[in-house]
């Protein structure tokens, strides 16, 4: 094997993959607290930067890809349900003021 981002190769052994799992995880943790959705394409913080390298150093190219869409779809998914709970707090908030009740 000649490395994560060497000949292609995709395989790491339990030893590889934890490092890669290590170095994907402070990156996106990194990329949270600096309050930033990662999304591929999208700029990095500046305190983020060496971790970035070092995951994309640790781990296969076509893992980092891949783990990059992961965290895009997840970002997406959140922000998704973030925006279908507050709609849904906001229409009971109304029904219980009295505002979409019928009069009958």
């Amino acid at each position: 094997m000649s490395g994560p981002t060497g000949g292609g190769s995709a395989y790491l052994d339990k030893n590889a993959r934890k490092v890669c799992h290590t170095a994907r995880d402070a990156f996106y943790a990194c990329s949270r607290e600096h309050g930033v959705d990662f999304a591929p394409g999208a700029p990095i913080p500046a305190k983020c930067l060496q971790l970035r390298k070092t995951f994309e150093q640790a781990c296969p190219a076509s893992w980092v890809k891949h783990f990059d869409d992961l965290q895009e779809a997840s970002a997406r998914r959140s922000k998704y349900l973030a925006a279908t709970i507050n709609r849904a707090a906001d229409s009971a908030a109304g029904s219980l003021a009295g505002k979409s009740q019928k009069s009958g």
